[in-house]
């Protein structure tokens, strides 16, 4: 099991923030190598995503599902389920996101994820390479976030 933490800050108002964070149509836009596939549900998406470790290359397909979506005190939990189209692993992920308004106006964002990988990427996790490219992937991630909102504020 993977246990990452990670927190960034945007200048946008929370509720915008908010509308983003939960858009999966939005939010795949700042996954590289992720796609939607189909909704299942309002709640429930199916998607694929590739990650390349070193040189074990997985395209994953699976299953995103929110398991609390509270608007409220602005609290998602998210669990997810895929398999290696190749037959070569599978992912599990919950991740649990805090927003709350800063001092400033903007919102502060805290994202937690607890990562289960079989087959032949598990073996990266006991290096350190999988945190290294979480952390890689987070910060492109926080990035996309970021100019996505300014660029909708801009407008």
């Amino acid at each position: 099991m993977i246990e990452i933490e990670k927190e960034f800050d945007v200048p946008q108002p929370l509720g915008e923030v908010w509308d983003f964070l939960v858009d999966p149509e939005r939010i795949v836009t700042c996954l590289p190598g992720a796609k939607l596939v189909e909704a299942i549900d309002e709640k429930t998406y199916k998607g694929e995503i590739g990650v390349r470790l070193g040189p074990i290359a997985a395209s994953f397909l699976g299953v995103i599902h929110f398991e609390e979506l509270d608007p409220e005190r602005h609290h998602v939990v998210m669990t997810g389920e895929g398999k290696d189209q190749r037959g070569t692993g599978s992912v599990r992920m919950q991740m649990t996101s805090t927003l709350s308004r800063n001092h400033d106006g903007g919102t502060h964002v805290w994202v937690a994820q607890s990562v289960s990988l079989t087959g032949r990427l598990a073996s990266f996790g006991r290096g350190g390479v999988i945190q290294s490219v979480a952390d890689f992937m987070f910060g492109r991630f926080t990035t996309c976030v970021q100019k996505k909102l300014a660029e909708a504020s801009a407008t």
